[in-house]
């Protein structure tokens, strides 16, 4: 009779624990779609996507092309620090290799101090399935001056401030903040494509 008690002990006691598990993995705060989402999200902004193509052999130039593939959300974003600033050249978004050899070439670095609040020209918008485009010329005097010459370039880094809405919307406190908008640190990288320069 004790061994019977001891047994239905022992049962009721595996099915309490195996019961309080499951309960404790139903309840916890990361279930099984909240996982899926983070394994197949990427770490770029949905739907911008940025493109290079050479637009130029002589001076060097490459047409970078923002799209924005969102079928309803708008974004602004501040060009700093993108394929779409004005200093970007000297910023070290490019990642510019000499095609032949394989070496990097070694750009001038600045450090740029910029006027707060950004400007408004320092924004552009893009509503779903619009895209902005730019045209860099590669003239600057650390460039190589062999020629003709192939490099392969692309550009990556990391957005400094991005808003979901038009830029009529974005207040002068976002752009005070534009560290704290909602997709400032997501990462970006273009195409690599090789330039000609002749």
């Amino acid at each position: 009779m004790a061994n019977f008690w001891t047994s239905r002990t022992a049962v009721i006691t595996g099915i309490s624990i195996t019961l309080l598990g499951a309960f404790y993995v139903y309840q916890s705060p990361t279930s099984i779609s909240y996982t899926m989402s983070k394994s197949t999200s990427s770490d770029g902004i949905p739907g911008l996507e940025f493109k290079l193509n050479q637009d130029s052999r002589n001076p060097p130039s490459l047409l970078v092309t923002l799209k924005n593939n969102s079928p309803d959300t708008p974004y602004t974003l501040l060009k700093w620090g993108t394929p779409l600033d004005s200093a970007a050249l000297n910023t070290g978004v490019f990642k510019i290799v000499d095609s032949d050899s394989g070496d990097e070439v070694q750009q001038f670095v600045l450090k740029i101090n910029r006027k707060m609040p950004p400007e408004q020209e320092e924004l552009v918008t893009l509503a779903p399935g619009t895209e902005e485009e730019l045209s860099v010329v590669f003239n600057k005097p650390w460039m190589p001056e062999e020629k003709p010459a192939k490099y392969k370039v692309k550009a990556e880094g990391s957005f400094l401030g991005v808003w979901d809405k038009y830029g009529g919307d974005v207040t002068e406190d976002d752009k005070n903040a534009y560290n704290d908008s909602p997709f400032s640190g997501k990462k970006f990288t273009t195409n690599e494509v090789v330039m000609e320069v002749h």
